[in-house]
């Protein structure tokens, strides 16, 4: 595990003190599990986007077999 180095606004460091006192927990733990929840719900973001994008594109018979072989063989 590597470290980092990060500056915090001072309110913003008051409130992760605060969350850590709360959750019984330490900063860098907590932090990384900020990070991870922020990347996970940008990575779904990014899909349901991407499926809008999707819909709303015009679908040619070669799209729609496309996407059937897709399905089938499991993509």
């Amino acid at each position: 595990m590597l470290h980092l180095n990060i500056t915090f606004p001072e309110d913003l460091k008051e409130a992760l003190d605060q969350e850590v006192k709360r959750e019984h927990t330490q900063r860098s733990t907590l932090i990384q599990k900020a990070v991870w929840v922020y990347l996970e719900t940008k990575k779904q973001k990014d899909l349901r986007s991407n499926q809008v994008l999707k819909s709303k594109m015009p679908s040619s018979p070669l799209c729609r077999q496309a996407e059937a072989l897709k399905l089938h063989l499991g993509f």
